[in-house]
């Protein structure tokens, strides 16, 4: 099995220390960048890897940890509660590190590649029991492919003519359809009433948001008379947002997070959500999980989600865009710190605030409110910028999800229902207070 190792160029920044990396070679670190990023039909490995949860007190713990962040073999998954996944070769290294810079840790996990690996066989003991009972009902005991939520969507537009509207509103790199679906009481046309876009899954590993949209979108069509209330607006949604992306996660890296551009010989990726046209900013690291490409909306992916939010410029009322993970409802705007908050950053903050004890009322965990420089940390070229800072979108936020638990991105299939349902009251109050 493959697996990411560290370049040699991260053991400069943070190994000097340790001279016995000098075997480290560039021909042989090159060979394994290659492995690393290429697909051969198996799937990419995480045994061993360990993930810490590690408490960042200050600004100046902020920026030495900060080092760490393009790493390869590092893969920061959360920047709030700083949970860190580090390749096995890493371990006593960082660990003397964060000991050495006197910070509180705990291993929470110490393999990552057993999680991913229950997940995988709940899969298929799943797949294997639904075809032996014939059931075809619509369900969210496991995690959809890209092709299942496609096939979805169409079979909406088929049965739900008066209500379902389901566009290809662009292609992939590798040629995959984006499709939106919009439901509207007028005959799934959106434009006559304030529009509520969503879109999910941007970042391919996060499987519960796109799980979470693909919910919503199953009340608001085949429950619709029970949401009278929610659809006095209308739904423009993109389930998912980064296809090739989101497919590879399945087939071969549970862990990738960008699309599937070459970005160079060796390094395949953007992170679309640092590729919109707002604040964008270079990077020059193609091989970092951040890379925000060569210009500002370089992406098909990017390009199809600004083209359709641009068509509702003027009826967009509430923009979202979901994600995993960490319960945190963030409004804009994230590229600067100290950050630049909207213009009508009360009135964010009260309906996130308002959509947060609507969580907590059904069970669900207590979402933080804030903004998203200050509570997570700073990026340029986000969507959430770009729908508050060009489109004028009323009210912008970017939601984290929550997790599962200790595993982060691999929330147990047995808790979708909990999270979507949950996740279902923001989408609510938000869209009935917007």
């Amino acid at each position: 099995m493959r697996q990411h190792l560290p370049s040699c160029g991260a053991f400069a920044v943070e190994l000097l220390w340790d001279r016995r990396m000098k075997y480290c070679a560039v021909v042989v670190l090159l060979a394994l960048a290659l492995l690393g990023q290429s697909s051969f039909g198996e799937q990419v490995s995480y045994r061993d890897y360990k993930v810490y949860s590690i408490r960042v007190d200050s600004v100046e713990k902020h920026a030495v940890l900060k080092r760490w962040e393009d790493v390869k073999g590092v893969d920061f998954w959360d920047r709030a509660g700083y949970r860190v996944m580090i390749h096995p070769s890493l371990k006593e290294a960082f660990e003397r590190f964060l000991t050495t810079n006197e910070f509180s840790y705990e291993l929470i996990i110490e393999d990552v590649e057993a999680t991913i690996e229950a997940e995988r066989q709940y899969d298929q003991e799943y797949r294997r029991r639904k075809a032996a009972s014939g059931r075809a009902t619509v369900d969210f005991e496991h995690f959809w492919t890209n092709d299942e939520v496609n096939a979805y969507l169409d079979e909406l537009a088929e049965t739900y003519p008066s209500l379902v509207r389901v566009e290809t509103i662009g292609t992939t790199y590798l040629g995959k359809p984006i499709k939106s679906i919009t439901i509207s009481t007028n005959n799934g046309v959106a434009g006559s009433k304030p529009v509520v876009f969503i879109d999910g899954g941007i970042h391919a590993r996060e499987w519960a948001a796109v799980m979470s949209v693909v919910y919503l979108i199953h009340e608001l069509v085949e429950h619709s008379s029970d949401y009278a209330d929610m659809l006095n607006k209308d739904w423009v949604i993109i389930p998912v947002a980064n296809p090739d992306g989101y497919e590879f996660s399945h087939t071969d890296n549970r862990m990738w997070r960008k699309n599937r551009f070459p970005a160079t010989a060796l390094c395949t990726g953007i992170d679309l959500n640092r590729n919109w046209g707002y604040q964008w900013a270079f990077s020059s690291n193609a091989c970092s999980d951040a890379y925000a490409g060569t210009e500002a909306f370089s992406e098909p992916e990017t390009q199809a989600l600004s083209r359709v939010m641009r068509q509702y410029l003027n009826n967009i009322a509430l923009y979202l865009a979901v994600h995993t993970f960490g319960d945190m409802i963030l409004y804009p705007y994230g590229y600067a710190w100290p950050f630049i908050p909207v213009s009508n950053q009360a009135g964010h903050i009260a309906l996130g605030e308002l959509a947060r004890d609507a969580v907590v009322a059904v069970g669900g965990p207590q979402y933080v409110v804030g903004n998203s420089a200050e509570i997570l940390y700073t990026a340029n070229g986000c969507s959430d910028d770009y729908a508050a800072g060009v489109i004028g979108v009323p009210y912008a936020y970017t939601l984290e999800l929550t997790g599962g638990g200790n595993t982060g991105f691999d929330l147990p299939a047995s808790q979708i229902m909990n999270v979507a349902t949950q996740t279902f009251q923001i989408y609510r109050t938000m869209a009935n207070n917007a």
